[in-house]
């Protein structure tokens, strides 16, 4: 997909981790129904979700104690690598940045990161360029929703068509399989 390192997954946890205040040693912490293509919740009742789950939610961690704890709404959300955000959206919990992040630019397909339950950082706009690391975000304040779902940070990645309009990238398209496919950020 690139000829340089792709960020990794684990990498991006110990970044979110230190801009945050955490150690970079945190121990994650992820329930069944907090990962991709998971059919359960992890919140309120843990039935059965409506659809298969589209990316990770981040929230739970053990701190050197080995005490559970979560983050809550206001934490700082970097950017996973350097690249562009194509579209801003809502969501059912927020707003969500969705980013082409370089490397991936001259593949047939178009592969973007969806940054989601978050509030973008002031002057950020479809088209501003970001850096890896850069803080980009905050996740959200669920409270205000009325969800049962506490303050989380939801990474997808998405591969779809080039010819999709870029508005068109947002929460009505996502979940729709027969459109994109849904990359799990764990692996990458």
């Amino acid at each position: 997909m690139s000829d340089r390192p792709v960020t990794k997954f684990k990498t991006y946890l110990e970044t979110l981790a230190l801009a945050n205040g955490l150690k970079k040693d945190v121990q994650w912490m992820f329930y069944p129904g907090m990962l991709q293509d998971s059919r359960a919740k992890w919140w309120d009742d843990f039935l059965i979700r409506h659809a298969c789950h589209e990316g990770i939610d981040i929230c739970f961690h053990r701190d050197s104690a080995h005490t559970q704890m979560r983050f809550d709404w206001g934490l700082k959300v970097p950017a996973f690598d350097r690249g562009t955000i194509l579209n801003i959206c809502s969501d059912f919990l927020g707003r969500s940045l969705i980013v082409e992040h370089d490397g991936y630019e001259n593949l047939p397909f178009r592969v973007v990161f969806a940054y989601s339950h978050i509030d973008p950082e002031p002057g950020l706009s479809r088209g501003s360029r970001i850096q890896t690391g850069q803080i980009i975000a905050r996740v959200s304040d669920t409270r205000p929703k009325k969800s049962k779902l506490i303050s989380h940070l939801h990474l997808s990645c998405i591969e779809l068509g080039r010819d999709i309009a870029i508005e068109k990238l947002d929460w009505d398209l996502f979940p729709l399989r027969d459109q994109v496919n849904l990359i799990n950020p764990v692996f990458i």
